[in-house]
């Protein structure tokens, strides 16, 4: 059996001209992906809104118009809308209240403008029953402006966003055996065409529902996309040249986050906004011409001459010579020992499947504690992502500071997670910690007056934290995961991290029970999983695990004596080596 690792080590290099062009074009995808995922600060911005009323028109032309008052909107909303004081965490401003009106007829309006009233605080209180208005100061339209999201559907606002990461729920179990099944190419090319398709229906919502299903499955096929690309760059890289690759590829999300940021700010309409953002996804339709298979995936699922031809391909691109007995081993320097031992597994346990990662205990155990990883880095992110306009200062630089932190946290996870001392483990348990300490901290400053900056600070450093912890739980899950587990295994860790997704939006409106709670519980958890990552192995500079066996043994401290792991036990005793000493043929 062909293995990859080996032939990008000593025949075509690890990350040669060819890696280089294939993995920069399939990771472009993370723009229009990060797009609809951070699409909502903009897309489904809260705008301040009352009560329309309906005789509002009718006192400015009669009233103030004919008398030349100057601001007749505000007057007749003093007279019409009750206000209120709200607490904005550092004292209280007047506002108008969103759901109510005063039950006052348009003659006594006009009597109340005649004779100088400037408020109807004794009258009766009823609920808008005319609709809303809303301020457009900023946001020419918005979701929550179109469907009218306010008071008692304001819930829906959120519940869109939470259909969204719902559909990446399902993306994550779906894709992850559908690129295990069909290859990383055609996976990848059928998410592209959902996104883009899914995205445009989304601009033309005519109603709540709509909008909301076409969320769905633009989640759903999106993280197909990005899933492919992700695995596909991890899989065509060597082990010393894997981290950059796949940390550049995250890079690119944060450059998306960024142009959102332009976008929104240059794009008021949440409509034109969508199709701006949408449409040019189609593109990536023509990587079907100009992007090859996973050569990785074609030797796993036994389609090795297919592979060979891409393996050729690659070489001459970067200019080194092919064996032709590539399937042999004369070319390889490093002794085959386990040859005949790996021949002996059996074909339908190459292939793998979901219940492989519980049945064995060593894989069970890095399983569980990578699901709670991936559901709170997912947790943590995004609800620090969808609550940038609640900081304070402009939503628009808020957001493109939030994007423009990615960039450096990916390339500061690239460079710890590259170093021996820290290596994947420590360099996560790092960011997790005093990621959440500096949330809870964040939650505990005022966000206006002087403290301001120092609220947005903090909670930039966690943000930071978080999105270097979030790039690097995708590698360290994709090189614990032995290949025929790998897109599943990495799928259903996001799965997991679908559900903090879906959770993320409905904590932050708990932030009416108490201002302080999502931060507390997300900066909590995410210490929590922090401490949590410390069992799982070391991988950095190590070999895939190309098996279930090497999946399983990867890590597993040897037991002395007799064992009840059946085939497993038979090499147990090789725990201690490391994984590039384990060379199989």
């Amino acid at each position: 059996m062909l293995q990859f690792d080996d032939i990008l080590k000593h025949i075509l290099g690890e990350f040669g001209k060819y890696q280089k062009v294939v993995c920069f074009l399939m990771a472009l995808i993370a723009i229009p992906f990060s797009y609809d995922i951070i699409g909502p600060v903009f897309l489904a911005a809260s705008t301040n809104s009352w009560c329309k009323i309906p005789y509002a028109a009718e006192v400015s032309a009669q009233i103030c118009l004919a008398n030349f008052t100057d601001n007749c909107a505000q007057m007749v909303k003093n007279l019409t809308i009750p206000s209120k004081h709200t607490d904005i965490g550092c004292g209280t401003e007047l506002s108008f209240d969103q759901c109510y009106r005063y039950n006052i007829t348009y003659r006594e309006i006009i009597y109340s403008i005649e004779n100088g009233k400037t408020s109807h605080v004794n009258y009766t209180k009823i609920k808008c029953d005319h609709g809303w208005e809303y301020d457009k100061s900023q946001y020419k339209s918005t979701v929550p402006q179109q469907f009218d999201l306010v008071c008692d559907r304001e819930f829906l606002n959120a519940m869109a966003t939470s259909f969204y990461m719902a559909g990446l729920l399902i993306g994550s179990f779906v894709s992850g055996y559908i690129l295990d099944r069909i290859g990383r190419k055609k996976g990848f090319l059928i998410g592209v065409a959902g996104m883009t398709v899914f995205g445009v229906i989304t601009a033309f919502s005519t109603d709540f529902w709509m909008f909301a299903i076409a969320r769905f499955l633009v989640g759903m096929t999106s993280f197909g996309a990005f899933l492919a690309a992700f695995v596909f760059i991890t899989e065509i890289t060597g082990p010393s040249k894997r981290t950059i690759a796949a940390m550049v590829s995250m890079i690119f999300f944060g450059v998306g986050y960024m142009m959102l940021a332009l976008h929104g700010y240059m794009i008021r309409e949440w409509k034109t906004l969508q199709l701006v953002t949408s449409v040019p996804t189609i593109l990536f339709l023509s990587y079907w011409w100009l992007i090859p298979e996973s050569p990785r995936w074609l030797i796993a699922v036994g389609r090795e001459e297919e592979a060979e031809d891409i393996i050729r391909k690659c070489g001459r691109v970067n200019n080194v010579p092919v064996p032709e007995d590539i399937s042999g081993d004369s070319w390889n320097p490093m002794k085959m020992n386990e040859a005949k031992k790996m021949d002996t597994i059996k074909h339908s346990e190459e292939k793998g499947t979901m219940l492989d990662l519980f049945r064995l205990p060593n894989m069970r155990k890095k399983t569980l504690i990578l699901f709670y990883n991936w559901f709170v880095n997912t947790l943590v992110y995004y609800g620090l992502a969808f609550n940038t306009s609640n900081l304070g200062g402009n939503d628009y630089f808020n957001c493109f500071l939030a994007g423009a932190v990615e960039i450096p946290a990916y390339g500061l996870g690239l460079f710890i997670m590259g170093t021996e001392r820290m290596g994947r483990r420590w360099s996560m348990f790092y960011t997790m910690v005093i990621g959440g300490i500096t949330c809870v901290a964040a939650a505990f400053v005022p966000p206006c007056g002087a403290t301001v900056w120092v609220g947005i600070t903090l909670a930039t450093i966690s943000k930071f934290l978080v999105t270097c912890s979030f790039g690097m739980v995708y590698i360290f899950s994709a090189e614990l995961f032995p290949t025929p587990l790998r897109s599943t295994g990495v799928g259903m860790c996001s799965m997991c991290a679908r559900i903090g997704g879906i959770l993320a939006p409905q904590l932050l409106l708990m932030s009416k029970i108490w201002a302080k709670l999502p931060a507390v519980v997300f900066g909590v958890a995410c210490i929590l999983a922090g401490i949590l990552i410390l069992p799982l192995p070391e991988t950095r500079g190590k070999k895939l695990p190309e098996t279930l066996e090497e999946g399983e043994r990867f890590g597993k401290k040897p037991k002395i004596g007799p064992n009840n792991y059946g085939k497993i036990s038979k090499v147990e005793e090789e725990n201690s080596l490391p994984m590039e000493a384990m060379v199989i043929n």
